[in-house]
């Protein structure tokens, strides 16, 4: 960010990024441990990933009415309505006992884990002047969720179990909803907002822009869903070169040690994705934005593709550049959605956006589950690319309905 950030923005900055890396947290840490409650409950790994279907899907469906109450009521109302509400629903799933119980506090944590996206967004693309940047900024602290998830959940279970991981979890989040409760922000929109500088074609096309951009985030959604909830089981199975590492330690026949390994590998994946969301929040400022995108959804193309045949330290790095692609252009397609959307529709709009990218996405958790009954885990990362394979083209047919119209970051 630049020298002459304000107090404000500060605060916005830190409270958004804090809540973004809890909801992705959330988001893996169920996938992370799912090796260890296929064990703990006695069930098979698709059944296990199943159970995450509610969650995936109030995490998606709940977004819309989330947006539409944060423009109503206020972004920051609805943050602290998302840390304590979270935070409540983790410490209830650490006192599951029962595939039943664990689906509903799990569902109750994604129900308010929708919130915080619309809210988030909203605060960041209204109140900071630097909004391309504040997103990568942003995305990044998500990102850390992602990458911290599979590790404090791997250590956590070999230390203690999963029933306590939730538990601190829960607590942290509480925590963090008390303070936004005694801290003010300013709500006001900046007026030197960046906007779409091609206005020659009305609301109208803009719509029609944001129509197009949906369908083609409803399939982002999907592949995103696809590889998050397989990524660690996936590790397990097919990159045991850290595993085997362990095995010449006295901590290799300890329980768990194996999802540690893997979970370890599936950190170091995510940790790669920061990276890409700096740059892609960097760019987000000074490029078109199209162009970025399809630029970025482009170059993951190859290597999610490589995914499905590789194994060991090969499947890591193909990974990572995957990561560092899919996750890059997420700043970039923000800034679309803010560019597309006028500012008192803003958190109603990225509420659109992650009904369909979460909400449809969550399909994805009994896709992967079909397709690896039917053939194995790889064939996943097959689905996976003709998904991105289509967002692909659809970015393409966006690029030449909006021809003529440079859509930028204005600073």
């Amino acid at each position: 960010m630049k020298k002459n950030v304000t107090v404000n923005e500060k605060k916005i900055i830190i409270f958004t990024g804090t809540a973004h890396y809890l909801t992705h947290f959330y988001e893996l840490v169920f996938p992370a441990l799912a090796f260890p409650l296929m064990r703990s409950l006695g069930m098979d790994l698709a059944e296990v990933l199943k159970m995450g279907f509610l969650m995936y899907l109030f995490y998606g469906i709940a977004a819309l009415p989330a947006g539409i109450a944060a423009d109503r009521f206020g972004n920051r109302i609805s943050m602290i309505i998302f840390f304590l509400g979270t935070g409540t629903g983790a410490i209830i799933t650490s006192f599951s006992q029962s595939p039943s119980s664990l689906t509903a506090s799990l569902a109750l944590i994604g129900l308010f884990a929708s919130i915080y996206h619309p809210a988030g967004m909203g605060m960041i693309s209204i109140g900071v002047k630097d909004r391309g940047i504040a997103l990568g900024i942003n995305g990044a602290a998500g990102n850390l969720g992602l990458l911290s998830a599979p590790f404090v959940a791997g250590v956590m279970n070999w230390l203690v179990g999963w029933h306590i991981t939730y538990l601190l979890i829960g607590i942290f989040s509480l925590l963090w909803g008390l303070l936004l409760f005694f801290v003010h922000i300013d709500e006001s929109a900046i007026s030197s907002h960046g906007q779409v500088p091609d206005r020659s074609s009305g609301t109208h096309n803009h719509l029609q822009y944001f129509i197009i951009l949906c369908l083609i985030m409803t399939l982002a959604g999907l592949a995103y869903r696809a590889n998050s909830v397989i990524l660690p089981a996936y590790l397990e199975l097919n990159a045991g070169f850290l595993w085997e590492q362990f095995q010449k330690m006295s901590i290799a026949n300890t329980a768990g040690a194996k999802t540690m390994a893997a979970t370890l590998l599936a950190s170091a994946i995510y940790m790669i994705g920061i990276f890409g969301q700096l740059i892609g929040g960097k760019l987000a400022d000074k490029k078109d934005l199209k162009w970025l995108y399809l630029l970025f959804h482009g170059l993951s193309l190859p290597f999610v593709i490589l995914m499905g045949f590789l194994s060991d330290t090969l499947l890591v790095i193909a990974a990572g550049l995957y990561i560092f692609f899919s996750l890059g252009m997420q700043p970039i397609e923000n800034s679309l959605v803010a560019a597309f959307t006028p500012g008192r529709w803003r958190s109603t709009s990225y509420g659109i956006k992650f009904i369909l990218t979460f909400g449809i996405g969550s399909i994805a958790v009994y896709i992967a589950g079909w397709i690896k009954d039917a053939w194995d885990l790889s064939a996943v990362y097959y689905f996976i690319s003709a998904v991105i394979a289509s967002l692909v083209i659809l970015i393409l047919w966006l690029i030449r309905y909006s021809r003529g119209a440079s859509i930028r970051n204005i600073q």
